[in-house]
């Protein structure tokens, strides 16, 4: 159960993910359910040989989102992030 609750549904975050292979995939998968994060939609499809671009939306806080930011970005197979934080988010942050 996550420790954190968003304050309206509003507040969803959607990440996006390059990683390099389906072991990537895995890992981000590992990442998110070993830290709880509040994922409400995960998709990943392969965009070439050795790539897979995954999309989340998430309900994770400001300091939750940024910390989740920083662990992807350490993993080996993680090639790029993107956070796309909502407004209500973003100017409480």
């Amino acid at each position: 159960m996550p420790h954190h609750h968003p304050r309206t549904a509003d507040l969803v975050a959607e990440v996006q993910l390059v990683v390099t292979d389906l072991v990537g995939v895995q890992r981000v998968l590992m990442l998110l359910t070993g830290r709880r994060h509040a994922v409400t939609r995960f998709e990943a499809r392969q965009t070439g040989a050795d790539r897979w671009q995954l999309s989340l939306d998430t309900a994770d806080d400001q300091q939750e989102l940024q910390l989740l930011e920083a662990r992807l970005l350490r993993l080996p197979t993680v090639l790029t992030v993107e956070v796309l934080r909502p407004a209500g988010l973003a100017a409480a942050g």
